[in-house]
């Protein structure tokens, strides 16, 4: 498998990783939920952060190299406990 397509399956899983990742924790509804500010500062990081990656990504300025997939890995690995807690990031941050 050649480098530029390597580069190309990484960059598309970033972007539909960051984009799950900005829709999940945009639609979040905290119900019976405690507020916390540090968490809510938190969120809107992680949304900020995934969602620039994705506007990046779309224009081009982004590109994932091909020695950089540990880091794609760790964010499908933060992606799926993100989805696991339906958004509740407090949750993601537990230790159990």
């Amino acid at each position: 498998m050649g480098n530029h397509l390597v580069q190309l399956l990484l960059t598309q899983a970033t972007f539909w990783l960051c984009v799950g990742m900005f829709l999940r924790l945009f639609t979040y509804q905290r119900g019976e939920a405690r507020y916390r500010f540090g968490i809510s500062c938190l969120a809107w990081l992680v949304m900020g952060s995934a969602g620039s990656a994705a506007l990046y990504i779309l224009k081009g300025w982004l590109v994932v190299p091909p020695h950089a997939w540990p880091l794609v890995v760790l964010l499908g690995v933060f992606a799926w406990a993100l989805f696991r807690t339906r958004g509740n990031l407090a949750r993601v941050w537990r230790i159990q």
